[in-house]
This record gives structure tokens, C-alpha cells and sequence, in this order.
């Protein structure tokens, strides 16, 4: 099977502009625990419908749950995930490991994607997490070609999902607390800030895009990941307008070719997307990451937002007689009316541009509709500040074609030609003095009977026809007829009518016996007890007050239980246990690139056998690792995110026995925490991490954050520690392992 193209879809009608460009599958969200939770997102009934669309299409669909949930919001989200299972998704995108586990448990036929927000990025990584029964990953944009292809090749037939095409994060997805901390909007809830987006004051004095990265655009090197084994080549852009989608699907579906198992189908007649027309939708510089390796030149520090494709250069403004102003240039795209032109801006920021209200040949004072290509045009800029900035040499983009728009019309949907997708196989059966059905729809079976006296037929013949139309009728409702059997020995007459109404109430009953079925399913997700399996004896032992630091950093006084000392593979040998008067805990580092991994084994098996008894997973991976290796004493640090219960008892029966709390936790939710039975230590103090990158900053300091590289990574913190409010009488973290000061 050929790698499938996916598409995104932050509405309904996008989804239907994806498939008509040649998508294989759309992901999509619904309202409350989408990572895009601005994006339109689509309502229940609304992805019903996609559902029907999508399987007469031979297409798919794939709905995003990929959000933390609090304790407080798990009552609602196990009723969505009840609803969900019922309409049978493709595949359900999910962050949240008590997601993950809820769906185990109580919907098992809901099948798990990893998000990307989950931070796969090594082979270790990706095998725990299909052993969590996960089964595809959304691999992290950071991975090269090379690490890709390693993972697939040796993964055991997970399926792997990586972004082709659209906007990147400054930081690791999953590891920034920039928009939560400073503008309290979570990006692990879908509510990013875009901080990353903002201009910051360096260290001269200047304004920079610091962390504004490029978008991303392998072109024709998608070919490279589907021959590496690659399951799914992801566009980005659930925020982005359906032309923006479908112009974006239909460059790729032309590079990939037709799927084969659609090879047959005939797609619409347009003419070929290149990449200037994708420009002239949406353009930032784009760059393709580290899909080759080590790069530097993957930050814009100078233009935000869209700009255009490069169409020509300025000559000069004149004015005519009437002391209009006109840009002329020599053109090298078509041009119409109504167009849009930018320039980029002097010392970056927002471009400024114009709608094209008239234009004519520079030969020529006769307006025109439309030049070619090759053509010196002038174009009327009735906005003097705007003619006053415009200088010669500078470069016309154009930032809107009404001739790609004209390529990808809104499509069209009747509702009527996609019916329900539940199949519903009806037995009857006509008596003198009822008639009854029986329906089976899955495992769900209902009947129903309506009395009445029913005489003899004058056309019996007739009557299976008439039975079959009356159940055919299932427009409007989410069922599709199957097969029908009718047993009429008698051979009577039934009004149309007693047929309908019986078609009707079948059906009635088939959505309270799933409405049954979906709320018995909420109860016992619910009432399940998720409290620690066994309360440590040794529970009053547990450390009330830990530090974190850095190999090599000195232990601030104070009256410690324990010290937690975060390693690398780079540094693992410079930690020897005689240097530590009090408990010790050694932490592994939160991001570990594919080729590094053995190594870090390596470190571990060593100080394993130097008598370090106690370690702190970081993500999946570093925690699959010391399963392992047969360690019992693991902790989790807060990148695991364990915000509720399930997510709790999900990393528990991995063997963690202790959690760090989220700096992202509302005051209500660290006060479930403490409550919950589990062993949790708070944070009182940290520097905390707003970005953790793979990407060195476009400047070397910004005012107001601090920033260094550590482990290959770079992280920007503010250099005052932010104090957390704990619960009272609760464990406590001091973490100044992110500090660059001590």
C-alpha cells in the first residue's frame, strides 16, 4: 500500500475540499480537546456525516483528542470518548496517557494514534508506546530522514506518521509552557499563544523574530519518506482556510501520484498546483527542518505572516495627470483584476500590499482585466503613503490569485447521497392481527410490534416491494438497510403507513439501545477505582523536600530527603555516589536523538552496576529503558504529564512510583493531586522552561529570558525562578536544574 496522504480539516467543509484534492485522509477535531481549539472544529453530527462521506469515498478520517485533561474535565471527556466509539473514526489522535488508558479499558474499538505532543523521537520511544497498544506515532518534526527511516525498518510494524508540510513550533511539540506560563492559554490544551511568533529585543537593542520559524516543505522529498516506509505524510494547518488545504493537497497528491487503491478514480480536472501557487495562498520562507541532517538557516527573524511569490520588481511609481500614483514592473505571472500584491516590509514586520481596482499594459493607457505573463504592467496604487514607501529594486509578491481560487470551488454536498453508515438487517413478519420487526445493527438488536387487522392482500406480490421501500427510508438517521427478510404465509395487506410507522420506531429504538449501551459504557469508565493499587508501607519515609540539579551544579543548603541530579550520556561518568552525603536520584534527559540512545543505555547499565539504585524517566522512552534494565525505584518527572487520575494509575502500572506535578496545574487541579492517594511532590520553585529546542535562537540573548544550550538542546527560561503555590503540607520540589545562574 502506498503512503497516505493526510490532510488537515478544521471544518466541515474543508474535509470535503481535502478529499476533492486528492486527500487519502483528513484529522480533524471537535470542540474541547482539540491541540487547535480556535480552529472552527466540527460538531457530532457534523462528523457523522464525514464519516458517511468518507467511507463511500474509500477515504478516511481521524479525529484529534490530543490534549491534556484535568481531573475536572474527565467526567465530559469519557462521555465523548463513548460518543466517539460510536461513530467509529478512523483513528483517534490522543496526548494524554489516561486518554489513552481510558480507551483500553472501556472503548477498545476506538484505535490510538500517538500525538506528536507525546515526543517520540527514538525507537525506545516508539516501541513503549506501542506496547501502551498505540497503533500509529506521529513522529516529532526533528527527526531527520536518516533516524526515520531507522525507526521504520526496525519498529515491528507500528505505523509512522510525519509532518511534509506547514508551520513548525519553535520548541519540541509537547515540551513548551511559553503561551501557558506567561499568557495562561495552554498549548497542551490547545490554546496557544504563539509566542514563538513575537518580536523580542535583543541583545543591541534591535527587534527580532528570535524563534519564528520557517514552514516546513519537503516538496518532492516526500517520496524519500514513503520509500523509507512511512505510513502517513501529514500536511499541517487545521487553522488554515479550505483553499489553503486544498491547494497545499493537491501539490502533494501531483508528486505522490494517484493511490493505488484509487488508481481508477477520476480526480477533478485542473491544471497543475506548483509551488508559486501555493505561495500566493500562504507563504512564509519555508525550510525542510532537519530532514537532511543538521541545519541552521530554519528561523525568519525579520517577516511574519504571509507574503507572497516573487512576481517581478519595481521599475518606478509615477504619476499621471490627474495625479494618480502607478507601480510599474515587468510581471512574471499572470495577473487579473482583483488580485493582491505585497512588498516586503523595510526591517521586516507586516508586508505592506494592494488589491489590484486597475491595471493596464505599460504601453497603454487602456484598462485591462488581465495581463500574461511577460507582460510590463502598471498597477494603480491609490494609496499615496503606500505609492511614497515603494521603492525601485524592491520585489512584488503576489499574495492572492483569484485563478488558484478559481481552481478549487467550494464542493458541493447533498446529504442525501451519503445515508447512514450502520447497516441494519430487518426480519418481518405479518400476522392477521400485528405485524412485527426484528432489527440487528452490530451487536445491538431490538424489535418492535403494531397491532392492528390486516386482511388479505389483493396484490401479494407486491407486499415484499412495498415492505422494502417502507425500511429503505433510513435518510436523516445514521443506519443504512441491509438485508431484509419477510415472512407473510398469510399473504395480508399492510397500509404504507403501519409500514413507516414500524421503520420509525425500529429505528427509535435502535438509538435508545445504543444510547443504553454508550451510557452503561460512561458509568463504568467513571466508577472505575483508578486509587493506588497498594499504599507504600513505607509511605511516611517518602522524601518531603528534594532538589534538582544539574551534574555538576553544588547542592543549595537546606534540609534535603533527597537529590535529584539530571544526566546525560555525555556526563553520566562524571557522577559517582561518594559525593553524595544524602539520598541520590539520577534523572535522564528529556530528549535523546536515535543515534545517541545506545549510548545512554550504556551510561545507564554502568552507574546500574556503580550502585545508583534510584532514576526519574523524562518521557516514554528514558522510562521503557529502565523497565528494562530491571530498575524498581522510578519517578516521573512533569514532562510525563500526569494531570488526572487515569493518567496517574496509566504510569503507575508502568512502574513509576512517584510524580513531579506540571507547572502547568490549576490551583484545583494540584489540589486533586494531593488528594489522590498517589505519591506526587510539588513544585515550590523552578525556572521554568518556556521553550526546549533543537533550534539555536536567531539571537544570542533576548531581554527579559535567558537562554542556553544543554544536552543538545537549547532552552529559554526567565532568569527569576517562578514560585508555584503547593498545597499545604504537601512533598516539594526546589528545581534548579533549569536555572542558568547556579
Amino acid at each position: 500500500m502506498s503512503a497516505e496522504l493526510l490532510a488537515p480539516a478544521g471544518d466541515f467543509e474543508t474535509a470535503l475540499a481535502a478529499f476533492d484534492a486528492g486527500a487519502d485522509a483528513v484529522y480533524c477535531g471537535l470542540a474541547g480537546y482539540s491541540a487547535r481549539a480556535f480552529a472552527k472544529n466540527l460538531s457530532p453530527s457534523e462528523l457523522r456525516v464525514l464519516m458517511r462521506v468518507a467511507a463511500k469515498r474509500a477515504r478516511r478520517v481521524y479525529v484529534t483528542f490530543n490534549t491534556i485533561v484535568d481531573e475536572g474535565d474527565l467526567e465530559d471527556a469519557i462521555a465523548r470518548l463513548a460518543e466517539l466509539e460510536e461513530i467509529g473514526p478512523d483513528g483517534l489522535i490522543v496526548q494524554d496517557l489516561g486518554i489513552a488508558r481510558l480507551c483500553r479499558r472501556h472503548f477498545p474499538r476506538l484505535k490510538l494514534h500517538a500525538s506528536t505532543q507525546l515526543v517520540a523521537h527514538n525507537l525506545e520511544g516508539v516501541t513503549a508506546l506501542k506496547e501502551l497498544g498505540f497503533t500509529r506515532v506521529v513522529l516529532a518534526r526533528e527527526l531527520s530522514l536518516a533516524e526515520i527511516a531507522y525507526i521504520a525498518k526496525r519498529c515491528g510494524g507500528m505505523e509512522l506518521e510525519c509532518f511534509i508540510h506547514g508551520a513548525l513550533c519553535y520548541s519540541i511539540s509537547g515540551l513548551c509552557l511559553f503561551s501557558a506560563m506567561e499568557k495562561g492559554r495552554s498549548g497542551n490544551r490547545g490554546r496557544c499563544a504563539y509566542c514563538c511568533r513575537l518580536p523580542y529585543e535583543d541583545g543591541d537593542g534591535g527587534k527580532t523574530l528570535a524563534f519564528s520559524m520557517k514552514d516546513l516543505r519537503l516538496g518532492e522529498d516526500v517520496r524519500k519518506l514513503a520509500d523509507a516506509g512511512v505510513a502517513s505524510l501529514k500536511i499541517e494547518g487545521r487553522m488554515k482556510s479550505a483553499l489553503y488545504v486544498a491547494s497545499a493537497t493537491s501539490y502533494y497528491r501531483q508528486i505522490l501520484g494517484p493511490p493505488q487503491d484509487r488508481a481508477q478514480e477520476s480526480p477533478p480536472r485542473r491544471e497543475a498546483t506548483t509551488v508559486a501557487d501555493l505561495e500566493t495562498v500562504f507563504s512564509r520562507r519555508t525550510t525542510e527542518l532537519y530532514f537532511n541532517g543538521p541545519a541552521e538557516d530554519v528561523i525568519d527573524p525579520v517577516s511574519l505572516g504571509h507574503l507572497g511569490t516573487p512576481i517581478g520588481t519595481v521599475k518606478r511609481v509615477t504619476k499621471d495627470r490627474e495625479g494618480m500614483s502607478w507601480l510599474r514592473f515587468h510581471t512574471s505571472r499572470r495577473l487579473e483584476k482583483h488580485d493582491g500584491l505585497q512588498f516586503a516590509a523595510p526591517g521586516g514586520g507586516k508586508p505592506p500590499g494592494l488589491g489590484i481596482i486597475e491595471m493596464r499594459q505599460a504601453i497603454s493607457r487602456t484598462p485591462v482585466f488581465e495581463v500574461a505573463a511577460g507582460t510590463d504592467v502598471e498597477i494603480l496604487v491609490a494609496d499615496p503613503a503606500l505609492a511614497a514607501s515603494i521603492r525601485p529594486g524592491a520585489t512584488v509578491y503576489c499574495s492572492m490569485s483569484n485563478e488558484v481560487k478559481r481552481r478549487f470551488p467550494a464542493p458541493g454536498f447533498r446529504p442525501s447521497d451519503y445515508p447512514g453508515g450502520a447497516k441494519v438487517d430487518v426480519r418481518v413478519e405479518i400476522a392477521a392481527d400485528a405485524i412485527s420487526a426484528e432489527a440487528t445493527c452490530g451487536e445491538t438488536r431490538v424489535a418492535r410490534r403494531i397491532a392492528g387487522e390486516f386482511g388479505p392482500a389483493k396484490n401479494p406480490a407486491k407486499t415484499y416491494a412495498a415492505v422494502e421501500k417502507a425500511f429503505s427510508k433510513l435518510g436523516g438517521t445514521d443506519y443504512a438497510p441491509g438485508a431484509l427478510a419477510l415472512s407473510d404465509t398469510e399473504r395480508l395487506f399492510v397500509p404504507m403507513s403501519v409500514l413507516n410507522d414500524l421503520r420509525r420506531e425500529i429505528a427509535e429504538a435502535l438509538d435508545e439501545a445504543r444510547a443504553k449501551t454508550r451510557s452503561e459504557k460512561i458509568e463504568a469508565a467513571t466508577g472505575e477505582d483508578v486509587s493506588p493499587a497498594v499504599v507504600p508501607s513505607d509511605a511516611a519515609d517518602a522524601p518531603a523536600r528534594t532538589v534538582k540539579i544539574r551534574t555538576g551544579q553544588k547542592i543549595p543548603s537546606g534540609a534535603w530527603d533527597e537529590v535529584v541530579v539530571e544526566i546525560s550520556r555525555e556526563n553520566a561518568g562524571d557522577v559517582r555516589l561518594e559525593d553524595f552525603n544524602i539520598p541520590v536520584r539520577l534523572a535522564l534527559p528529556v530528549y535523546t536523538a536515535e543515534q545517541e540512545f545506545g549510548s545512554l543505555r550504556v551510561a545507564v547499565k554502568r552507574l546500574l552496576r556503580a550502585g545508583f539504585d534510584k532514576w526519574e524517566a523524562s518521557d516514554l522512552a528514558t522510562l521503557h529503558m529502565l523497565r528494562a534494565l530491571g530498575v524498581d525505584d522510578i519517578t516521573a518527572d512533569w514532562t510525563l504529564y500526569a494531570f488526572n487520575s487515569h493518567a496517574l494509575k496509566a504510569l503507575s502500572d508502568l512502574g513509576v512510583k512517584r510524580f513531579t506535578a506540571s507547572p502547568e496545574n490549576s490551583p484545583e487541579n494540584l489540589a486533586f493531586l494531593a488528594e489522590s492517594g498517589y505519591s506526587i511532590e510539588f513544585l515550590a520553585q523552578q525556572s521554568t522552561p518556556l521553550f526546549i529546542s533543537l533550534t539555536k535562537p536567531a539571537a544570542e540573548s533576548v531581554k527579559g529570558l535567558a537562554i542556553f544550550r544543554r544536552h543538545g538542546l537549547w532552552v529559554t527560561t526567565r532568569p527569576v525562578p517562578r514560585v508555584f503555590e503547593t498545597p499545604k503540607g504537601a512533598p516539594v520540589r526546589i528545581d534548579i536544574s533549569w536555572s542558568r545562574e547556579c
